[in-house]
């Protein structure tokens, strides 16, 4: 019985030709979102629950008066960021010398004069990016302002910078000079502190805080402590990092 199916195995494959592809033949079609038509079924589904999410996204949290922008070396957008983020570490007891984030992390280019939304803040932080703190050494972090430097400017708090020809040419710190033999704590996102956007510094610090909150509701629940307490958003560059 084995020889018999080891025979047929053989026939087999003996007789089936090895297939090719003959010939290839591609087309093109444009489509339109005209052209698409939604489907009632799934919209009626659906409509409950885009109701609710509306509910929530439309929330306005604060008053914005002027319009805050990306920019490098500076921006009003990242500036605002920045500035609200070392407030909120303040208020939970933490002091850090330094909020940094990257122009990239920023996904809106501006936010406009008006009411400034729940949804607003998805928009410009739909990550799901933590809020940490690292400590690291003043080399770190004299290296961590070169790759600044180098890069044309970032997203800051806490520091002033001269840059000239892509170099550091002045550096304060919390108002004071730059000091190697220092160390200094560094308020940022998860995805900067673990190396992303190439800032090496931040990786192996000599101590992290997780302060356990996204920095999207981080922002949401500063704007809203803010407009509580009768604040709006006014845009502000006061050259923290500026070329020469």
């Amino acid at each position: 019985m084995k020889k018999l199916l080891f025979g047929l195995l053989i026939l087999f494959s003996a007789c089936h030709s090895q297939l090719q592809v003959a010939s290839v033949d591609s087309s093109y079609y444009k489509i339109h979102k005209d052209s698409i038509k939604p489907d009632v079924d799934v919209l009626q589904t659906i409509a409950p629950y885009k109701a609710k999410l509306d509910s929530l996204m439309n929330v306005e949290l604060i008053l914005s008066e002027g319009e805050f922008k990306k920019a490098q070396p500076e921006g009003s957008l990242g500036n605002l960021v920045c500035d609200v983020l070392m407030q909120f570490a303040k208020n939970k007891n933490y002091q850090a010398d330094l909020c940094l984030l990257n122009n990239g992390g920023l996904r809106i280019p501006v936010i406009y004069k008006g009411p400034v939304s729940v949804r607003t803040v998805y928009e410009l932080m739909p990550f799901e990016n933590q809020l940490l703190m690292v400590k690291i050494s003043g080399k770190q972090f004299y290296e961590l302002m070169k790759m600044i430097a180098a890069s044309g400017g970032a997203p800051v708090a806490g520091i002033e910078m001269v840059i000239q020809d892509s170099n550091i040419q002045t550096l304060l710190v919390q108002g004071k000079p730059f000091d190697e033999a220092k160390t200094y704590w560094v308020l940022t996102s998860d995805y900067l502190a673990n190396g992303g956007d190439k800032y090496e510094a931040l990786k192996n610090p000599i101590e992290k805080i997780d302060l356990k909150k996204l920095i999207r509701d981080a922002l949401i629940e500063m704007f809203d402590k803010m407009d509580t307490d009768g604040a709006h958003l006014i845009p502000i560059t006061d050259g923290r990092i500026r070329k020469n």
